[in-house]
């Protein structure tokens, strides 16, 4: 364990138990899948992840909160000053400071409706700027009219760079009431919103991985036990007993597949070793496997071996008849996926058409 994962740890364990996930609720799901009680790494590596995706999240937030807020700073840097008549100005920058710029929000009243318009100044530093170009209103309404007078006074103030301080206008043609404010408008409020959703969708997913975890042993399950039926009727046939069978296929699948081991021939592997060391019954081992899978073909299948595990041929017969539902029950779920595999595959195709159809209409479009 480094250090950044053994602070990390100290400071989940400042937490409260539910935040990452009851250690108890990880300990009995854990136990439901491997069916003892040495899983406290396991729900440690879980609890540690979701604790990591909390303090990654609110990072985010800080460093978003940091970025807004400099760029706020640097932005409106010069706020607006009053003289002593009341008229609003803002000083004009040295050359040294350069261009600044000013947000600020312009409202007042035309033909009896409030409007307000937000506007960026950029203010010059004196004499840095002496081209000024003209700028031809078109309007067609008075609110119209007044929005071209603004982009024209705002267009003016920011091509100037004659007079140290630039005032604020407190009469324009056409508006009444004329009022200059900063603009307080910056994104704080949804950025908190969206991180506090992100922190809450952290919390309520923080059971996920286990979740994931006991889908794909249950998948496991599924696929291999058609197959490990199967192996185990055409042995018996061959003239073994159900335990030689069993040991047999079990040491074969470990020797094909040392390095990369599926759930269920995992188990069926540690239950090989318990009956080996302690003389354990092995039909006893699979019911208790099969009873914490919760795989109901399982636990049938198991209780079918249980209860007639001294018939000999007619253990074979019923254990084929099983196999043959098995493998038709795995055609069936394979079939059903390959339809969700479809609905999935709508809407990029549907998607794609739509970008066909636009690359075909668009120089027609253009050309019109």
């Amino acid at each position: 364990m480094n250090l950044i994962d053994e602070f990390l740890t100290h400071l989940m364990n400042k937490m409260p138990d539910l935040l990452t996930g009851e250690t108890k609720k990880y300990e009995k799901e854990l136990y439901g899948l491997y069916g003892n009680n040495k899983n406290s790494n396991l729900t440690y590596a879980m609890k540690l992840q979701n604790f990591k995706r909390y303090i990654v999240i609110i990072i985010i937030l800080l460093f978003t909160v940091l970025l807004v807020t400099s760029a706020n700073m640097l932005n409106n840097q010069i706020p607006f000053s009053i003289d002593q008549a009341g008229h609003k100005y803002i000083e004009r920058p040295t050359y040294d400071q350069g261009d600044i710029n000013a947000k600020l929000i312009v409202s007042g009243d035309v033909e009896g409706d409030t409007i307000k318009k937000p506007i960026t100044l950029n203010i010059k530093p004196e004499g840095a700027n002496s081209n000024k170009e003209d700028v031809k209103e078109k309007s067609v309404n008075l609110k119209e009219q007044v929005y071209g007078k603004l982009n024209l006074l705002v267009y003016s103030i920011n091509k100037s760079d004659d007079l140290k301080r630039v005032y604020l206008p407190e009469h324009i043609e056409g508006m009444g009431n004329v009022s200059w404010n900063k603009d307080k408008n910056h994104p704080m409020l949804l950025i908190a919103f969206a991180c506090g959703v992100l922190l809450f969708g952290t919390y309520i997913k923080r059971y996920n991985q286990i979740m994931k975890l006991k889908k794909s042993c249950n998948e496991s399950i599924e696929e291999e036990l058609p197959d490990f039926i199967n192996k185990i009727v055409l042995l018996m046939n061959a003239g073994l007993v159900l335990s030689a069978a069993f040991e047999k296929i079990v040491k074969d699948y470990n020797y094909r597949a040392y390095m990369d081991k599926s759930y269920f021939y995992s188990q069926l592997t540690e239950i090989n070793i318990k009956v080996a060391e302690t003389n354990a019954s092995m039909v006893e081992e699979l019911k208790r496997l099969a009873e914490r899978s919760k795989n109901r073909e399982f636990m049938r299948i198991s209780s079918v071996i249980s209860d007639n595990i001294h018939k000999g041929t007619e253990l074979v017969n019923i254990l084929q008849g099983e196999s043959s539902f098995l493998w038709f029950q795995r055609k069936k779920r394979a079939e059903e996926k390959g339809r969700i595999a479809e609905t999935k595959l709508t809407m990029p195709l549907a998607l794609q058409l739509l970008v066909l159809i636009i690359i075909t209409l668009a120089p027609a479009m253009i050309e019109m």
